[in-house]
Formats: structure tokens, C-alpha cells, sequence
């Protein structure tokens, strides 16, 4: 692999301190095209080195997710059509736990679109809550435990020990990354621990996981991806990963968003 030039190397280094930076910024201090500043942030991203958005980039570290509002924005057209796939798996009268997310936000308003009767909901996500209550018909039940607000969720081992009380016929997760080994990876043990806890008392588990996060690093593993029963993502995956899932004996589905 080639080494990083000196403006990608400050880019980097911008991202690691801010967390976030707008294109038309990064223009500005490298006095640079549009043109060239979004190849430089394409070419660190397929290294996984960055985070593309919208209008800018965001640094990519095993420790930190990028903002909660920020990862509604990014490729949300792609999480609402993993949202619409998923939500046909979700059936009047059955039970379903739910981590935090914002592809899981997006899941909760395709069910609650829906309105199946009877749904009852685990999770600990206060985000997917607050959209299902729409939904009259869902019994709604929240963890308790420690407050993450950077993700609109509870977590820790007593939100895990409420979660221990119940069998759900279906757990919905998505994920902060998939390793180039099979393993599930979240940024935080406290969200960790709880997506562990409902994995193991759930029947049947499905993972949401739009394309960006087969690139993506984090530092808490939740599970290997032959633990799920099924994987729904955005586009295929590249030959490597395809592998990764076929060695995993993990269906596969590919929503593509709407054109």
C-alpha cells in the first residue's frame, strides 16, 4: 500500500481532533478544488481511513461513532430500504428486541407503518421507542441501565439483566462494523453486552448493515456473523466478503433503495 501524502495525512489528522469537517472547509485550508478534496477523501475511505458523508467526512476510530444526527443523514436512503426488507419479517402477535441505531430507527418506522397487531417490543433503544408509540397497537417495554445519550439508548449489565427476562421470537440489530473476519463489532461494551444478551434469547436473529459498515472498525464484539441467521444489506458485497458470509451459512438479502 502507498504511504499517505502530506494532505491526506492532515486530513487525518483534522478528522481525529474535530471528529467532523465539510468539504467546503477542507477546501478552504488546502486550498484545492472540490474535485481533488473528494478524491482525497474517496481514496482514504476505501483504506478506511475516514468516513464519507454527505457534504463532508468524519474520522473513522474503533472507539467513537460518528453523531447520532449525522448518522441519520448518511446513506439514509439505503437504511430505509433495509428497513422496508426487514419489517416483512415482522408478524402480528409475535416478539421482537431491538438495539439502539439508526438503521433500527428506521426499522421501527417501517413496523410501525405497518401496524401489526398484538407486537410486542423489547429494546433499548428510547429512539425506536418514541416511533413505535405511534403505533397504538405495539406493547413497547424499555431496559433500564445507564443512559447513552450519544446514542438515544440504555445500556450496561442492567439493561442486559432486564433483557434476560424474556425470549423474543425475533432479534433486530444493526451494527457499528463487520470485521474482514465475520465479527460483529459495536463501539461501547455497555452496547455490547446488551446486543449479546438478546442474541442469545432470541429465536431467530436478522443483522441490518448498510454497505459502509463492511469498512468500518470498532472495538467491542457483540458476535461472529454465523451466530445470525440473516444478513439484509444495501448492494452486494465485494468477492471477499461474499465469501465471509457464505462461510458464515448466512442468508443474504439485498434491499436496494428506491430509484
Amino acid at each position: 500500500m502507498e504511504p499517505l501524502s502530506k494532505r491526506h495525512t492532515d486530513i487525518l489528522d483534522i478528522l481525529a481532533r474535530r471528529g467532523y469537517a465539510a468539504i467546503e472547509e477542507l477546501v478552504e485550508t488546502f486550498n484545492v478544488t472540490p474535485q481533488t478534496l473528494r478524491r482525497d477523501l474517496q481514496e482514504l475511505s476505501d483504506r478506511g481511513l475516514l468516513r464519507r458523508h454527505h457534504g463532508g467526512a468524519s474520522a473513522n476510530l474503533s472507539t467513537a461513532n460518528a453523531d447520532y444526527g449525522l448518522r441519520h443523514v448518511e446513506t439514509a436512503s439505503e437504511k430505509a430500504a433495509i428497513a422496508r426488507a426487514a419489517a416483512e419479517f415482522v408478524k402480528p402477535g409475535s416478539s421482537l428486541f431491538l438495539t439502539p441505531g439508526t438503521t433500527v430507527d428506521a426499522l421501527a418506522k417501517a413496523v410501525a407503518e405497518r401496524r401489526p397487531s398484538g407486537l410486542r417490543v423489547v429494546t433499548s433503544s428510547t429512539a425506536a421507542a418514541a416511533i413505535l408509540d405511534k403505533c397504538p397497537e405495539i406493547s413497547i417495554m424499555i431496559t433500564g441501565g445507564r443512559w447513552l445519550g450519544p446514542n438515544r439508548a440504555m445500556g450496561g449489565m442492567h439493561a442486559a439483566s432486564f433483557v434476560e427476562q424474556y425470549r423474543c421470537d425475533l432479534f433486530i440489530t444493526s451494527i457499528g462494523g463487520i470485521d474482514q473476519d465475520g465479527n460483529l463489532l459495536e463501539y461501547r461494551d455497555d452496547e455490547a453486552v446488551v446486543g449479546r444478551t438478546m442474541l442469545r434469547n432470541a429465536r431467530r436473529s436478522i443483522l441490518l448493515a448498510d454497505h459502509s459498515k463492511f469498512s468500518r472498525v470498532a472495538m467491542s464484539r457483540v458476535a461472529h456473523l454465523s451466530e445470525i441467521g440473516t444478513l439484509i444489506t444495501d448492494r452486494e458485497p465485494g468477492p471477499a466478503t461474499m465469501q465471509m458470509i457464505r462461510d458464515a451459512r448466512c442468508e443474504l438479502i439485498i434491499a436496494s433503495p428506491a430509484r
